[in-house]
This record gives C-alpha cells, sequence and structure tokens, in this order.
C-alpha cells in the first residue's frame, strides 16, 4: 500500500497536537515498517511557515524535523502538467488540497490519510482518516 500523509497529520505528531497525536503518529509509525509512506513535496514549504513562522521552530529545528521525515518518507513531486491540472481542477476550491491530490495521482497511490477527508469528497484517490487508514493497513495483513 501507497499512501500520502497530508500535512495535518504530520503537524499532529510534529508539535504534539492533542486530541489527535496519538493516532496520528500510529499512522507515521506504519509508515515506517508496514506501508509506502509519501509526503508532496510542497508540504515541506507549508511545515516550514507553520513551524518557523508560528510555532517558532528555529531554522536548525525545521531541517532536523524535515531530515527525519526524509529518511522514512518518499517524496511526491509534481511537474509542470501535474501543477497545470491542480490549478484547474474545479473539483478543489483550495489550491493546496488540489496539489496533494495531484501528487497522489502523479504517484499512483492508494490513498490519501487526512483529517479533512471533506475536503477531497470527489477526490479520485480516496481519502480516509487516521482511524481509517489503520484499520486498512491491519486489515491487510
Amino acid at each position: 500500500m501507497k499512501v500520502l500523509i497530508d500535512t495535518n497529520i504530520l503537524l499532529d505528531v510534529i508539535l504534539l497536537r492533542e486530541p489527535h497525536f496519538e493516532l496520528s503518529k500510529r499512522v507515521l509509525q506504519c509508515c515506517q515498517s508496514i506501508v509506502d509512506g509519501y509526503i508532496a513535496v510542497h508540504t515541506f514549504s507549508n511545515m516550514f511557515y507553520v513551524l518557523h513562522e508560528t510555532e517558532d521552530f528555529s531554522i536548525e529545528d525545521c531541517r532536523n524535523t524535515f531530515n527525519k521525515l526524509l529518511y522514512v518518507f518518499d517524496v511526491a513531486s509534481l511537474d509542470k502538467s501535474d501543477v497545470i491540472a491542480a490549478v484547474n481542477n474545479e473539483t478543489f476550491d483550495d489550491l493546496e488540497d488540489s496539489m496533494q491530490h495531484q501528487s497522489s495521482i502523479a504517484c499512483k497511490l492508494d490513498y490519501s490519510v487526512t483529517r479533512n477527508v471533506d475536503d477531497f469528497e470527489k477526490a479520485t484517490i480516496p481519502a480516509v482518516t487516521p482511524k481509517e487508514f489503520l484499520r486498512l493497513v491491519h486489515a491487510e495483513k
């Protein structure tokens, strides 16, 4: 199974955000051992902004955090045609969500794991919550 991990799941773990921390941590643990986890390339810049500008992480803290993530996760990149598709995808009102979805398509992923599944209601790659993802992973064993 190949899955894209949405920014909110990563930030739940990095920032120890309750009440989401435990389930999000279990998702990331699955990506270390059971499934192939991907992070969209633009997620790093989004997280840098949140961590450095709003959470007072130093640049070095951000680099260290990202290097740890890059040890576990593959990066879902977008080329120009993917960005054009994301920009013009009228299914999405939010460009970041559209880019996440297009990243999943470009890498031929099975699911996107997010807490905001409603934002991906019409997506062609299914979006699942962390709880749903964990059920899927354990059902495949």
